[in-house]
């Protein structure tokens, strides 16, 4: 079998496994809209006095905020359960002749297009809540398409290194929480220090495309580092796992 194959192989095998869970399918389409708005109320209750660093109305700045925070975390822990689940098996692959790098690329490639499918919802969502037209729908999909792979990896990593559900969902969604406070631009934090929150290029992006319906072209660049340090990671540190043992 070539190396095409056998990716393809285990990509399918990936996605059948994850259709078979249907609350995890609907949660997919439902926890991005719920997020969108209890974001979006939340910060709508605030006073626009000045509290806040953002320049935008609070409610859509939080219904922003809460469309990546829904992708990021529900993208990082489907990473983080197709690592657990896939651990032994892919193990017993590689005996079968599967590479490492073969196999978690099958996997991420599922994370991937739950992904897309996470942000296709979170961009009509947001369309349809924001009480102004979105100025460029295209923005809101890369954006948060940016968001849920940063986090996707993220799982990927964290499930190789950190093999428990309960410890490493919690840590992706205290993560992402406290990586969207940062990336909000709500409060006045140094730039010196959020240019470091992987969610905060995406964050732009989407802020950007939503409020002057223009496309921030300069945050690609630091998104695209952050998705090149995270996948090195990941494929090295659950290649070398996989490699030693499905329980090592």
């Amino acid at each position: 079998m070539s190396d095409v194959h056998r990716m393809m192989a285990g990509m399918t095998a990936s996605t059948r496994s994850f259709v078979r869970e249907p609350f995890t399918v609907v949660m997919l389409v439902v926890l991005p809209v719920v997020s969108i708005q209890v974001y979006g109320v939340s910060m709508g209750q605030f006073p626009d006095i000045g509290v806040f660093a953002s320049a935008h109305p609070p409610a859509t700045t939080g219904r922003i905020t809460g469309a990546v925070f829904a992708t990021g975390a529900l993208a990082g822990v489907l990473g983080l359960f197709q690592m657990i689940s896939a651990r032994n098996a892919d193990h017993r692959l590689t005996v079968c002749g599967f590479q490492g790098t073969e196999l978690v690329a099958a996997r991420f490639a599922t994370v991937v297009l739950a992904s897309l499918l996470v942000s296709v919802v979170g961009a009509l969502s947001l369309t349809v809540l924001l009480s102004d037209p979105v100025g460029s729908p295209v923005g809101v999909f890369v954006g948060l398409t940016l968001a849920g792979v940063i986090y996707g990896l993220l799982g990927i990593l964290v499930g190789s290194i950190l093999p428990r559900e309960l410890e490493g969902s919690l840590f992706l969604v205290i993560l992402a929480d406290v990586d969207n406070v940062f990336a909000s631009g709500l409060f006045r934090i140094s730039e010196d220090i959020t240019r470091f929150a992987p969610l905060s290029h995406p964050h732009e992006i989407v802020t950007q495309a939503v409020v002057d319906g223009s496309f921030a072209l300069s945050q690609l660049a630091p998104a695209a580092v952050h998705i090149s340090v995270f996948a090195v990671a990941s494929v090295l540190v659950y290649s070398y796992r996989v490699e030693a043992g499905g329980d090592a």
